[in-house]
């Protein structure tokens, strides 16, 4: 009579348990299954893309060095400077070669002496040297601009063929100012962090780096800021640069204000005149390189670029302990990456570990798993759609496993037969302990 009034509460408990979690079960019948799930909603996979060749973010290196404006060098003409071998040369020493900023060093040598007279190329191409007119030197080499300098001091008879010898080294290559900015952790100490701990802030890094002219490429703002982007951050740079306005544009704004447009108006009309180009750092095998040979150059004021990934985070629910997860950067995350991700456990008591379950004192009715998941996947029209995952076939059919896209809520549920079976349990577990 007993078992059979300890039946009787069973069912009677089962049914209360199904009816108030009816909500919970329905709402996943109208989900699509995984399975069935169309391509245009499935995840884009990552773990094909392939690095590029990072060469490819260098310039193209020079034979000869071309003179220009803001180069250093150091030059030596016999019996002028110096007057006479008797006098010590002037020698550059690395005091006055040192900069504001340290620099990515031109074939790794920065502070070497040199002997001469230091000469620094003007802004209109121009060196100024004792006793001789200003020389161009722009667009030469250090072999034509000696050359130069030889003939325009026989020309002045200030020496003679017979003692002619002028010597030119390049003390310090003209640069190109940069600013490199990186929102990536940047630390001298690496630590190790739990996979599913979440990043809340953290503290980006600004540099100015002066690049030497034929160095000045987004490889060598790189290597000179810390290296290709960390896993925190997007496998691609941003250039951003500084543009001018064309003449043509000119003389458009002009034409619209003089035809009786406000000034306001033309201006914010105007597109802001920075241009951004986008270097990913991987590609599918078959995919052309989006960018061009001369986007990886970079000018004189120019801004460097790592971008920060904000978003790249899914979300637990349900039986799953509440929470904001990172994303792997490089690599696919299904469904059952997602929920070990999350501390979770496929064919655990209830949807975690056996331990933590029997330590909590659960007792034997959350033995039987929960092998229901919802996701619900933002689209881009602002809508969502519910995707229902079978644990049980995920573990045999690939196709159940579907990729995990940032922005996706994941909740483990019970199936109506699991909920009723471990309430059941339950039940019995709870008349034992009192029938002791």
């Amino acid at each position: 009579m007993k078992l059979l009034n300890s039946l009787h509460g069973a069912l009677g408990i089962a049914t209360l348990v199904v009816t108030a979690f009816s909500g919970c079960i329905t709402f996943t019948k109208h989900a699509i299954p995984a399975n069935r799930l169309p391509n245009q909603f499935a995840a884009p996979s990552k773990s094909d893309l392939l690095p590029i060749n990072f060469s490819i973010l260098a310039g193209n290196p020079v034979k000869e060095h071309l003179l220009d404006a803001g180069d250093l060098i150091a030059v030596t003409i016999q019996g002028v400077i110096p007057e006479d071998t008797s006098q010590m040369p002037p020698i550059i020493t690395g005091s006055q070669m040192s900069i504001a900023r340290e620099y990515y060093p031109p074939v790794g040598v920065l502070n070497v002496p040199g002997i001469g007279l230091p000469v620094t190329v003007q802004s209109n191409g121009y060196i100024q040297l004792p006793l001789v007119d200003p020389i161009l030197a722009r667009g030469l080499t250090l072999l034509e601009l000696s050359e130069k300098i030889r003939l325009a001091y026989l020309d002045k008879e200030i020496i003679k063929d017979d003692n002619d010898q002028v010597n030119l080294s390049l003390v310090r290559s003209r640069v190109n100012r940069v600013l490199v900015l990186r929102e990536d952790v940047a630390v001298s100490n690496v630590g190790l962090i739990n996979k599913g701990n979440t990043v809340l802030h953290k503290r980006g890094s600004a540099e100015v780096i002066d690049l030497p002219i034929y160095e000045s490429d987004v490889l060598h703002a790189l290597a000179a800021s810390g290296g290709l982007p960390g896993v925190d951050a997007y496998n691609e740079v941003w250039v951003l640069r500084k543009s001018t306005m064309e003449p043509h544009a000119v003389v458009s704004i002009q034409s619209k204000i003089e035809g009786g447009e406000e000034p306001e108006q033309v201006l914010t009309q105007m597109p802001a005149h920075l241009e951004a180009i986008r270097l990913p750092l991987k590609l599918c095998p078959d995919q052309p390189i989006p960018f061009n040979p001369e986007d990886v150059l970079l000018q004189d004021g120019d801004v460097v670029y790592i971008q920060p990934r904000r978003d790249e985070y899914f979300y637990t629910g349900g039986l799953l302990a509440g929470g904001q997860i990172p994303m792997p950067r490089d690599e696919d995350l299904d469904i059952l990456e997602a929920i070990a991700l999350a501390n979770g456990s496929v064919g655990g008591l209830g949807g975690t570990s056996s331990v933590a379950v029997l330590r909590a004192g659960a007792g034997v009715g959350n033995i039987i798993p929960p092998t229901r998941v919802l996701i619900l996947r933002k689209l881009p029209n602002g809508e969502q759609l519910p995707i229902r995952v079978d644990l049980t076939k995920a573990m045999t059919d690939p196709t159940e496993r579907i990729q995990v896209l940032p922005g996706d809520y994941i909740m483990m549920y019970y199936k109506p037969s699991e909920m009723t079976t471990n309430a059941v349990l339950n039940f019995f577990n709870f008349s034992w302990v009192f029938a002791d």
